[in-house]
């Protein structure tokens, strides 16, 4: 594992701890990110490989988020913009305006 990945891990780690975020609800917010991606960018998601997942869910997430990272690269060549711009595009999709609802609100856990 490389410095990147651990320092991924551990961002991965302390945002999930703060935000009382289990492992499979980030994951699913995750595949939720991959598909705003893909609506933002105009990709196909039938052609768009998929991450492979693990018998590890630790893995899986961490896996997933490096896939993503990837996947905003690909989305931002395609069509010839920064990856800020395709970012702030899948961030309008509805489904992460679902995804926003349904997250724990961090100032209010906090505060607990």
């Amino acid at each position: 594992m490389t410095q990147a990945d651990l320092a991924l891990e551990l961002g991965l780690s302390a945002h999930m701890q703060m935000s009382g975020t289990e492992v499979d609800d980030a994951i699913a917010q995750m595949w939720a990110v991959r598909q705003a991606i893909l609506e933002a960018s105009d990709m196909d998601a039938s052609i768009e490989p998929i991450p492979f997942g693990g018998r590890s869910e630790r893995l899986g997430l961490l896996n997933l988020a490096l896939y993503l990272g990837n996947l905003v690269e690909r989305a931002a060549a395609l069509q010839d913009c920064e990856r800020d711009t395709i970012v702030a595009r899948a961030l309008g999709r509805p489904v992460i305006q679902q995804v926003r609802r349904t997250a724990p609100d961090v100032r209010q856990l906090r505060s607990s």
